[in-house]
């Protein structure tokens, strides 16, 4: 029987791309869970087309992602080594996504919250003395609503997350702002961690978002940048404060 898995066609064919998002994530949980340590080679591309029941088309493709991300090298002759953990593009969504959830010692995230304070700090400086009063009074109506939504911490956070953009998309740090992006969406308080977070420690995030606007309305870039570091500092050593059954 000719198999025709993995073939690129028409509609209600399979597709090496959409297909091999299966073998990547696999391969990706067992090289970052540790499954898979530094220089061991996979098997070939036949065989792990019997494993995952797909053509060596779509195997190929995902050993492609694999080596983009830097997980692996494909070599001719040698065939696909795993690469250590310094080759890892950790700034890869699905790479950090991944690596974040093995992280039980929480040293990655304590790396990423580092990261995103220098650059918060460095933004926030160059933010003040460029906002329009427009956004100014974003910022204020955005603190607002942090304030109004301690029962909420959805909203909260949605808030409390625009808050940081206005600032970031004022600095023009384009590059900056897109580290802190990936920093927000896979770095940021989860869930499980984030019920545990009290009203007090809502009430003084919001009154640290409010010195922080004080000080951009100012246009004191020092002060602000100083604000933002000390607030992304004391909410992270709050959140490592608490326990991870909360």
């Amino acid at each position: 029987m000719t198999d025709t898995r993995g073939r690129v066609g028409g509609k209600g064919q399979w597709r090496p791309a959409r297909f091999a998002a299966v073998i990547v994530e696999e391969l990706s949980h067992r090289i970052i869970g540790g499954a898979l340590a530094e220089g061991d080679v996979l098997p070939t591309e036949p065989i792990l087309g019997e494993e995952f029941g797909f053509s060596r088309t779509v195997v190929r493709e995902g050993l492609k992602v694999l080596e983009q991300r830097g997980l692996v090298r494909v070599e001719q002759g040698r065939g696909t080594t795993v690469q250590p953990r310094s080759a890892w593009d950790l700034l890869d969504p699905e790479v950090l996504r991944i690596a974040l959830a093995y992280d039980s010692d929480l040293s990655l995230l304590d790396d990423l919250i580092s990261v995103r304070r220098v650059l918060e700090r460095e933004m926030a400086a160059a933010a003040a003395g460029h906002l329009s009063d427009g956004e100014l009074d974003e910022l204020a109506g955005l603190i607002d609503e942090m304030e109004g939504s301690y029962g909420d911490y959805d909203r909260f956070r949605e808030a409390d997350n625009a808050f940081h953009a206005i600032i970031m998309r004022a600095s023009g740090n384009e590059v900056g702002s897109t580290i802190v992006r990936v920093i927000h969406r896979y770095g940021g308080v989860t869930p499980p961690l984030a019920t545990g977070a009290s009203k007090a420690n809502l009430k003084r995030t919001a009154a640290e978002h409010r010195a922080i606007l004080e000080a951009l309305a100012a246009g004191d870039g020092k002060l602000a940048g100083e604000r933002v570091s000390a607030h992304i500092e004391a909410r992270w050593a709050e959140r490592k404060a608490r326990p991870k059954s909360s």
